[in-house]
C-alpha cells in the first residue's frame, strides 16, 4: 500500500467500510473496520464468505464479525497496520472536508461585509433602484446560507462522530499491536518496551526484578506428531497457565515462537525461582486433552532460565544471562528451572 496512489485507493476502500458498516449497524470497533476494509479489497476467501452472509441477509452480530476476523484476519498482523494506517489517511481526508465546510458557512459574513460598505460609502443615501439590488442580494444570500449553514451543521455533526469513531479505533489498534494476536499475552513488542521501562534511569530505584524466559520442551516435535492446529491450542493453553501463576504488576509476553518472557517487578531472587517452579509444576501435572472425543495429547513442560537484575544492567545483558539459564536448562534434562547463580 505505499505511495499516493495506494494511499488514495486504502482510503477510497476505507469510506466504504464506514459506509457499509453504518449501513448494517456493525459496531466500529478495530476489527470491524479491518473486516469491512479487507472486504471492499476484495481480500479472499473473506470477500466470498462476507458476499454470501450479505446474500443472506445475515445480522452482523459483534460475533459474527470476530468470528469472521478470528479466520481470516487474525494472524497477520500486517493486515490490521493496513487498516490503521488507512484510518489514518481518511481522518486527515474529513478533517480537509470539514475545513471547506467552515469555509463556505463563512461566505455569508463576506456578503455582509460588501453590503455594508455599500451603505456606509454613500453621502446621501442610495438610489432606489441599488437599494432594491441590495436588498435582493441579502435576501438570496439569507436564504442560501441558511440552506447552506442547515446542511453544513448536519454534515459537520456526521463527520465530527466519524473521525471520533474512526480515532478511538487507532487508539484501540495502538494497544492491540502490543498483544500477540495467538494466545492474547503480550508480544514481543510489548516485552522490549516493559524491560525498557524496568532499566530506564526514572525506574533506578524500583529495587530488583526478575527475569524468566521460559520454553516449551520438544515443540517441534510435538506439533509434528499432532499437527499445528493442536501446537497452537497448547501455546494458548501455556500462556494462560502462565499469566494464572503471576500477579497482577507482573508482565507475561510471548517472546517469540514457542518461548515465552515474563517479567517480575519488586521480585528478590528466591521469589522468581519460587514463581518459576510453580509454573512449571502447574503445567507438568496437566493432561492435555483436545476434541469432542478428549484424546490425549499427553503432557507439556517447560524449562526455564532465570536472570536477576544487576545495576548497569542493558536489555541485551540481563536477557543474556537468562538465555544462558535456559540452555542450562534443556541442557540438563528439561521441565526444570536453572537461575544464574547456578552458573556461577
Amino acid at each position: 500500500m505505499a505511495g499516493s496512489k495506494g494511499m488514495e485507493q486504502a482510503t477510497k476502500w476505507m469510506r466504504l467500510a464506514t459506509s457499509k458498516m453504518q449501513l448494517l449497524d456493525v459496531e466500529p470497533s478495530p476489527h470491524n473496520y479491518a473486516v469491512f476494509f479487507q472486504y471492499f479489497a476484495a481480500l479472499q476467501p473473506l470477500k466470498n464468505e462476507l458476499d454470501r452472509l450479505l446474500g443472506k441477509q445475515v445480522v452482523f452480530t459483534p460475533e459474527v464479525c470476530e468470528e469472521l476476523y478470528v479466520r481470516h484476519l487474525e494472524k497477520d498482523s500486517g493486515k490490521l497496520r493496513e487498516v490503521k494506517e488507512a484510518i489514518r489517511a481518511l481522518i486527515a481526508q474529513m478533517g480537509a472536508q470539514l475545513k471547506d465546510l467552515v469555509s463556505d458557512m463563512n461566505g455569508y459574513d463576506k456578503t455582509l461585509a460588501a453590503c455594508e460598505a455599500s451603505l456606509a460609502g454613500t453621502d446621501e443615501g442610495l438610489e432606489l433602484e441599488s437599494l432594491k439590488e441590495l436588498v435582493s442580494t441579502l435576501l438570496t444570500e439569507t436564504r442560501h446560507a441558511r440552506d447552506t449553514c442547515q446542511a453544513s451543521s448536519e454534515v459537520v455533526g456526521q463527520l465530527n462522530a466519524e473521525i471520533e469513531s474512526l480515532r478511538s479505533a487507532i487508539e484501540q489498534m495502538s494497544e492491540e499491536v502490543l498483544e500477540d494476536a495467538l494466545t492474547g499475552i503480550g508480544n514481543r513488542r510489548a516485552f522490549d518496551l516493559e524491560l525498557g521501562k524496568m532499566l530506564s534511569p526514572a525506574n533506578a530505584d524500583g529495587g530488583d526484578f526478575c527475569l524468566l524466559l521460559l520454553d516449551i520442551d520438544n515443540f517441534k516435535a510435538f506439533n509434528d506428531e499432532h499437527g499445528h492446529l493442536v501446537g497452537d491450542m497448547v501455546l494458548r493453553y501455556v500462556a494462560q497457565m502462565i499469566k494464572r501463576g503471576v500477579k497482577g504488576r507482573d508482565v507475561v509476553t510471548r517472546y517469540g515462537g514457542e518461548e515465552f518472557g515474563v517479567i517480575l517487578p519488586r521480585t528478590g531472587y528466591d521469589g522468581g525461582m519460587s514463581v518459576a517452579h510453580a509454573i512449571t509444576d502447574t503445567v507438568a501435572n496437566q493432561a492435555l486433552t483436545v476434541g469432542k472425543d478428549k484424546r490425549s495429547v499427553g503432557k507439556v513442560t517447560l524449562s526455564v532460565g532465570l536472570s536477576l537484575y544487576c545495576a548497569g544492567d542493558t536489555t541485551t545483558s540481563i536477557i543474556s544471562r537468562a538465555d544462558q539459564s535456559l540452555y542450562a536448562a534443556k541442557a540438563r534434562g528439561r521441565n526444570i528451572v536453572v537461575g544464574e547463580k547456578a552458573l556461577l
